[in-house]
């Protein structure tokens, strides 16, 4: 495993620096980290979600091993697709705080649920950056450190709506692939946990943390992907242990 590069995908909600200091933490541990930039996905034409694999099939382009795919949030549902793009071996995807994709058929963005509230967000078809979502306390409980605070927030794009409104084809037999599920937050993604953990995946969980521990506990996150990392490499093809 330890040839493995690790690649972190980004929600398209925030951006890269969500995940640098995870992937500073790798490198300083002597691992190479792939961090792609998917700021391109508010501007690119229906269905923005296709700029996704595009963006990280460029990225990967150099390297010669196989990879870790790593997605957090809105990044995660679309590993599947991702991995399928890829023209590097795959060696196995983590979700971090993420719903699980269907094991077949479209993966629906929006939920219908979900889509009433964005729709009340959104002006002119375009939605408020994510920090504005939740009250203007939220991103200082979630990013304390007003620096890093301040960072993130200035790459949070405004997504148009259109985005959520799509729904993704899912290549034929994707979760036959060694796959894991790293837990933050119980609400919303307690139960993607649970789901993953019945499906035989490993599962970690990193306790009273919140969904942006990639950005404030990077050693305690990276801790435990090499923790999965270890795990997946004692894991059949299929996801099950020998």
């Amino acid at each position: 495993m330890r040839d493995r590069a690790f690649v972190f995908v980004h929600s398209p909600l925030v951006g890269p620096a969500s995940w640098s200091p995870v992937a500073d933490e790798i490198r300083r541990r002597g691992r190479d980290a792939v961090l792609p930039s998917l700021l391109g996905v508010a501007e690119s034409p229906a269905p923005q979600w296709r700029h996704v694999p595009d963006a990280l099939r460029a990225a990967t382009s150099r390297l010669q091993g196989p990879v870790v795919l790593v997605g957090h949030s809105g990044g995660g549902v679309l590993l599947p697709v991702i991995a399928d793009a890829l023209t590097v071996e795959v060696a196995a995807l983590v979700f971090v705080d993420s719903f699980l994709p269907p094991s077949a058929g479209t993966l629906a963005l929006g939920p219908p649920a979900f889509m009433d509230q964005l729709r009340a967000m959104a002006t002119d078809g375009v939605l408020p950056p994510w920090s504005s979502w939740f009250g203007e306390h939220a991103m200082r409980e979630l990013i304390p450190d007003e620096r890093l605070r301040a960072a993130l927030e200035k790459e949070m794009p405004h997504l148009p709506l259109s985005y959520f409104e799509a729904s993704v084809p899912l290549p034929d037999g994707w979760s036959r692939r060694p796959c894991a599920y790293l837990l933050l937050s119980a609400e919303p993604y307690g139960d993607s946990a649970t789901e993953a953990r019945a499906l035989g995946w490993p599962v970690r969980e990193i306790r009273n943390v919140q969904h942006m521990a990639i950005a404030t506990e990077p050693i305690a996150v990276t801790d435990a992907l090499f923790d999965l990392e270890r795990v997946l490499e004692q894991t059949t093809p299929t996801g099950r242990s020998r």
